[in-house]
């Protein structure tokens, strides 16, 4: 018998093999499972991450991009909360964040990354939030995250008329 779970020795080794197989099998579908496309987000959703590649790439080029964002966005403060999230994000991110051109219909992990972050603000749920960047965000970065996108959900026009509609 196996000390700790009561099974045989060949039994235990016979289902950690299954196990690992399942484990394995469940990672290369996560693997290979392409993420989705800009069409197929819901337009508040895709507004964001195209937000997201203007501003990164008016800043690169020093142009502002605060006119386009607030077309996008709904508004001068939405814009201004958006970009102070950008700096945010851009000062606590271990590396670079990886996003697409403009023009690109494909989305990039981190930008997918982001918006369920958005989406664990938005429901209120911080231990969620926490849990999707805990391993490469320290605490107090994780928090400043946190509140900058929260002040911008609060203000992101599509977001206020979908939860007066909802």
């Amino acid at each position: 018998m196996g000390l700790w779970s009561g099974r045989s020795e060949p039994e235990k080794s016979r289902a950690g093999k299954s196990e690992l197989s399942n484990l394995r099998a469940g990672s290369l579908a996560k693997l290979i499972t392409p993420l989705p496309d800009l069409m197929s987000l819901a337009a508040s959703e895709a507004r964001i991450i195209m937000s997201l590649r203007v501003a990164v790439m008016s800043q690169k080029c020093y142009r502002d991009s605060r006119p386009y964002l607030q077309d996008r966005l709904g508004g001068e403060l939405a814009a201004n909360r958006f970009l102070i999230l950008v700096e945010a994000i851009g000062e606590a991110w271990p590396e670079s964040v990886k996003i697409a051109r403009a023009c690109c219909p494909h989305t990039m992990p981190d930008e997918m990354l982001l918006l369920n972050m958005l989406c664990c603000v938005r429901q209120e749920c911080r231990p969620g939030f926490d849990a999707l960047i805990c391993e490469m965000i320290a605490p107090c970065g994780r928090d400043r995250i946190y509140t900058d996108m929260r002040n911008f959900a609060s203000v992101y026009k599509p977001w206020l008329v979908e939860n007066r509609s909802g």
